[in-house]
This record gives C-alpha cells, sequence and structure tokens, in this order.
C-alpha cells in the first residue's frame, strides 16, 4: 500500500497517491481495488492480455473480433441482454483492443457493483458465443474496415508502416486484422482462440470508486473464484526483429486532398529510460502552440496544414510516430528537410531551458488530470498490473518523466532518431 503523499525533493513533486490493494485469485486473477472519491458509482477493468500481436498469421484478427463478441451472449446472458441489464441499472460498458491488450469496462452505481461483476464474470464462465453471433459480428468488423481505413483520408498507415517496421512477429499487421483472414474464421477457430487466452490466469481485473474492499472481495471471490482454467497457458514471447539500419521510403496514392508525411522510428519498449525520454521530447517538438514543429513549420514555416509527434508504447517494442498533412502547393521534401534539421539541433544537444521546464509542467499536469476519472484510472491499474505488475507506478511513474535530464533527451535522440533508422510514407493524391 503507498504512503499518504508522494513527495519527491529532488523534483519538487507532490501530490496525493491513490490508495489501493491487490490480490490474486485461486485460479490466478489478478485484483486490483481502489476506494477513490466521493461520487457513489464505481468502474470495473478487466483486461486481458491478449492483443494483436499474439495471434497467429493467417489467422489475424481474432483479439479484436472478439472486443465485439464478447458483448453478444455468454452461458447466463442472453445475446444483446448484457447492455440491456446495465442500462437498466444505470451503468455504462466499452471496450477496445491493442496490439498487447484487451480491455472491458464497466461503470455503474457503487450499489449495483454485484450485477457488474456478475456480468463480468459471466463472460469467461464458459463459451457463449452463436454461429449467428459470429457472422453477425464479421460484417460488423468488415464495414468498421471499409469506414476508418479504406474509405478514410490515410486510414491505412497503420497497415502500410506494420508491414514494413516489423518482419518477425505480430506487430506486422494491424490490431484489426486481415480481413480474408476474418472471412474464413469458423467458430471452433473461435473457440480455440477463447479457451487460449480469455482465462482467469490471463487477466487482471481492477475496480475503482465507492466501495469496500473485503466486501468488493468477497463478490470478486463469488464469482470468478470457481472459474478453473481448462488447461496450462504459456504465453509466446518470442518477439525478436530486427532493427532498422537503412531508411525506408514508400509513397502511397490514396484518395487524398492534401499530400500527407508520416515518419517512423523503431524506439525501446515501453517502461525504459529511453521511452520517458523520448515522450518527454515528443512533447517539446509538437505539444502547443509554441512547440518546435508548430512554430517552425506552421505558424512561421507557412508549410504544413497540421503537424504532430507521438510516441506508442508497447510491449515488446515503441514507436515515434511524426504526422506532416502539407498545405496545398507545398512540398512534401521541404516540409521533411525542416524536421530534420528541427531534429539534428536537438541531436545537437540545443533544448532551452524554457522549453524543458514547460513539458515537464505538461507531464505534470497530464498526471493530474488522470487521477479525475475512475474509468481512467481502473484502465491504469489494469495497465500497470499486466505490463510492470507494479501497480504502485501510478504513484511513481512521474518521477521516471521529472528526474529526465535534457542531457537524457538528447542522448536518446543520438540514439533512435536518425535517417538511417527510419520508415518515411508520403501519401499522395490519386489524381
Amino acid at each position: 500500500m503507498p504512503d499518504k503523499q508522494l513527495i519527491s525533493k529532488d523534483t519538487k513533486y507532490e501530490l496525493p497517491s491513490i490508495d489501493f490493494r491487490e490480490h490474486t485469485l485461486g485460479n490466478g486473477m489478478k485484483v486490483v481495488m481502489s476506494k477513490f472519491g466521493n461520487i457513489p458509482m464505481v468502474a470495473l477493468n478487466t483486461t486481458f492480455h491478449i492483443g494483436s500481436k499474439d495471434e497467429e498469421e493467417n489467422k489475424t484478427g481474432l483479439a479484436h473480433l472478439f472486443e465485439h463478441l464478447m458483448f453478444e451472449g455468454s452461458p447466463n446472458v442472453p445475446k444483446g441482454e448484457f447492455d440491456e441489464i446495465l442500462t437498466k441499472h444505470g451503468g455504462d460498458s466499452n471496450a477496445y483492443t491493442s496490439r498487447d491488450s484487451t480491455s472491458y469496462f464497466i461503470t455503474l452505481p457503487s450499489n449495483k457493483l454485484e450485477t457488474a461483476i456478475w456480468l463480468d464474470s459471466d463472460r469467461i464462465n464458459g463459451f457463449g458465443i452463436s454461429e449467428e453471433s459470429l457472422e453477425i459480428q464479421k460484417d460488423v468488423v468488415l464495414e468498421e474496415k471499409l469506414l476508418y481505413v479504406d474509405n478514410s483520408p490515410y486510414g491505412t498507415v497503420e497497415e502500410e508502416s506494420s508491414s514494413r517496421l516489423y518482419k518477425k512477429n505480430g506487430y506486422r499487421w494491424p490490431v484489426i486484422g486481415n480481413m480474408d483472414d476474418l472471412k474464413k474464421v469458423t467458430i471452433e477457430e473461435v473457440k480455440d482462440f477463447y479457451q487460449k487466452f480469455y482465462r482467469p490466469d490471463n487477466a487482471v481485473i481492477s475496480i475503482v470508486g465507492d466501495i469496500d474492499y473485503d466486501k468488493t472481495l468477497m463478490h470478486l471471490e463469488k464469482y470468478y473464484g470457481n472459474i478453473i482454467p481448462e488447461n496450462n497457458f504459456k504465453k509466446n514471447i518470442n518477439f525478436e526483429d530486427d532493427d532498422l539500419t537503412d531508411e525506408i521510403r514508400h509513397d502511397v496514392f490514396d484518395n487524398v486532398h492534401l499530400e500527407g508525411q508520416f515518419i517512423f522510428y523503431k524506439l525501446p519498449k515501453l517502461g525504459t529510460k529511453d521511452f520517458y525520454a523520448l515522450n518527454l521530447l515528443s512533447g517539446i517538438l509538437s505539444d502547443g502552440d509554441s512547440s518546435r514543429f508548430y512554430n517552425e513549420l506552421e505558424y512561421n514555416g507557412k508549410l504544413v496544414n497540421e503537424i504532430d509527434s507521438s510516441v506508442l508504447g508497447m510491449e515488446n517494442t515503441s514507436l515515434m510516430i511524426l504526422t506532416a498533412i502539407a498545405l496545398k502547393g507545398k512540398s512534401l521534401i521541404e516540409i521533411e528537410n525542416k524536421i530534420e534539421i528541427i531534429l539534428e539541433d536537438i541531436r545537437n544537444g540545443n533544448i532551452t531551458d524554457k522549453e524543458f521546464e514547460k513539458v515537464k509542467n505538461r507531464i505534470e499536469t497530464y498526471f493530474s488530470s488522470k487521477r479525475q476519472s475512475i474509468v481512467s484510472i481502473a484502465d491504469k491499474f489494469s495497465y500497470l498490473k499486466t505490463f510492470y505488475n507494479d501497480c504502485n507506478k501510478i504513484n511513481t511513474e512521474i518521477l521516471d518523466y521529472l528526474s529526465l535530464t535534457k542531457e537524457d533527451l538528447t542522448e536518446a535522440a543520438k540514439k533512435y532518431l536518425n535517417k538511417n533508422q527510419r520508415l518515411v510514407l508520403n501519401y499522395l493524391p490519386k489524381n
């Protein structure tokens, strides 16, 4: 259990810590509970350690498909009644899939917590997906792919980049998967996937809000404790891949009105010192009107309609992604050259005290804002338990950022942000 206050004299940072309790059920399911806030609401997050990268080649898209299927019926909750029951009790639910995990969350009044636990537990208490539900949700995913990927400007960036950045592991296909694979998937394959990954010893459940610890644990033992995994489970942890040592360039002709450029750098996995350093650097590059990219390419340079940098942290690797959408008539080559000048300046150690302090202040604001929502706190606890096995990072992770120096950012940029270590995708109009 964390201290009442998190205080670091070195960083001059102080914020009330979030209290929590941890427990592991006899079947291996990991539990995190946190009594938080004064509103009579509760958020439940169940995260399964299964993402798109864990799929088999030629059987892609199953992790994302299950995000849909898990609302389609379970042994004691017929199709269509999951959301109906939640709504009746003033609750709501949703889910998301990443390359590394799949998360389901429920919010509802705290006096109805047992209902949420029953509903959620029934989804892994037995296979309840019908052939009809499978076919319906296949069509839903196909429509999603058409809407957000095929018919959306720059919608294929994940697909085009993944296949070029990774060659040996499951990061090489997009989260939504290959639609030819999806169309062929059978109910037997769906059941096999469910039995392999949707099991208590591959899950973390986090419950945050107006709760009593002992009563909540009693409910968890009652509804999850008797779910026994069917067989031994060993997750594939072999995700080796080659570093980028030569620049890769590719032109994509798409239904876009404005030319776009997407630059990718492979970074170390989440939680490493360089991962935190490059996250801070990304803020210096593109966070706010005083950022390097905004000032030099958008406000003063008049080269781009929008520009951004972001870091995507993943379990076995990470990415820095630079996105530039050109103003009509502006050259992608000119934009690329300007970006490289800015990065070279960073690699040479030219980070001002002012911009360094500003990005640290923004990090503090970000961490404070993330403490306002029981949904985001429950999600964070499940994330931290799944990938770090350290829930107290919810109180201490900010120090991983605030303890960094300008030199740490410069050294990370020198290591990872070089021209020979990048993929450049240029999106150009078809006509």
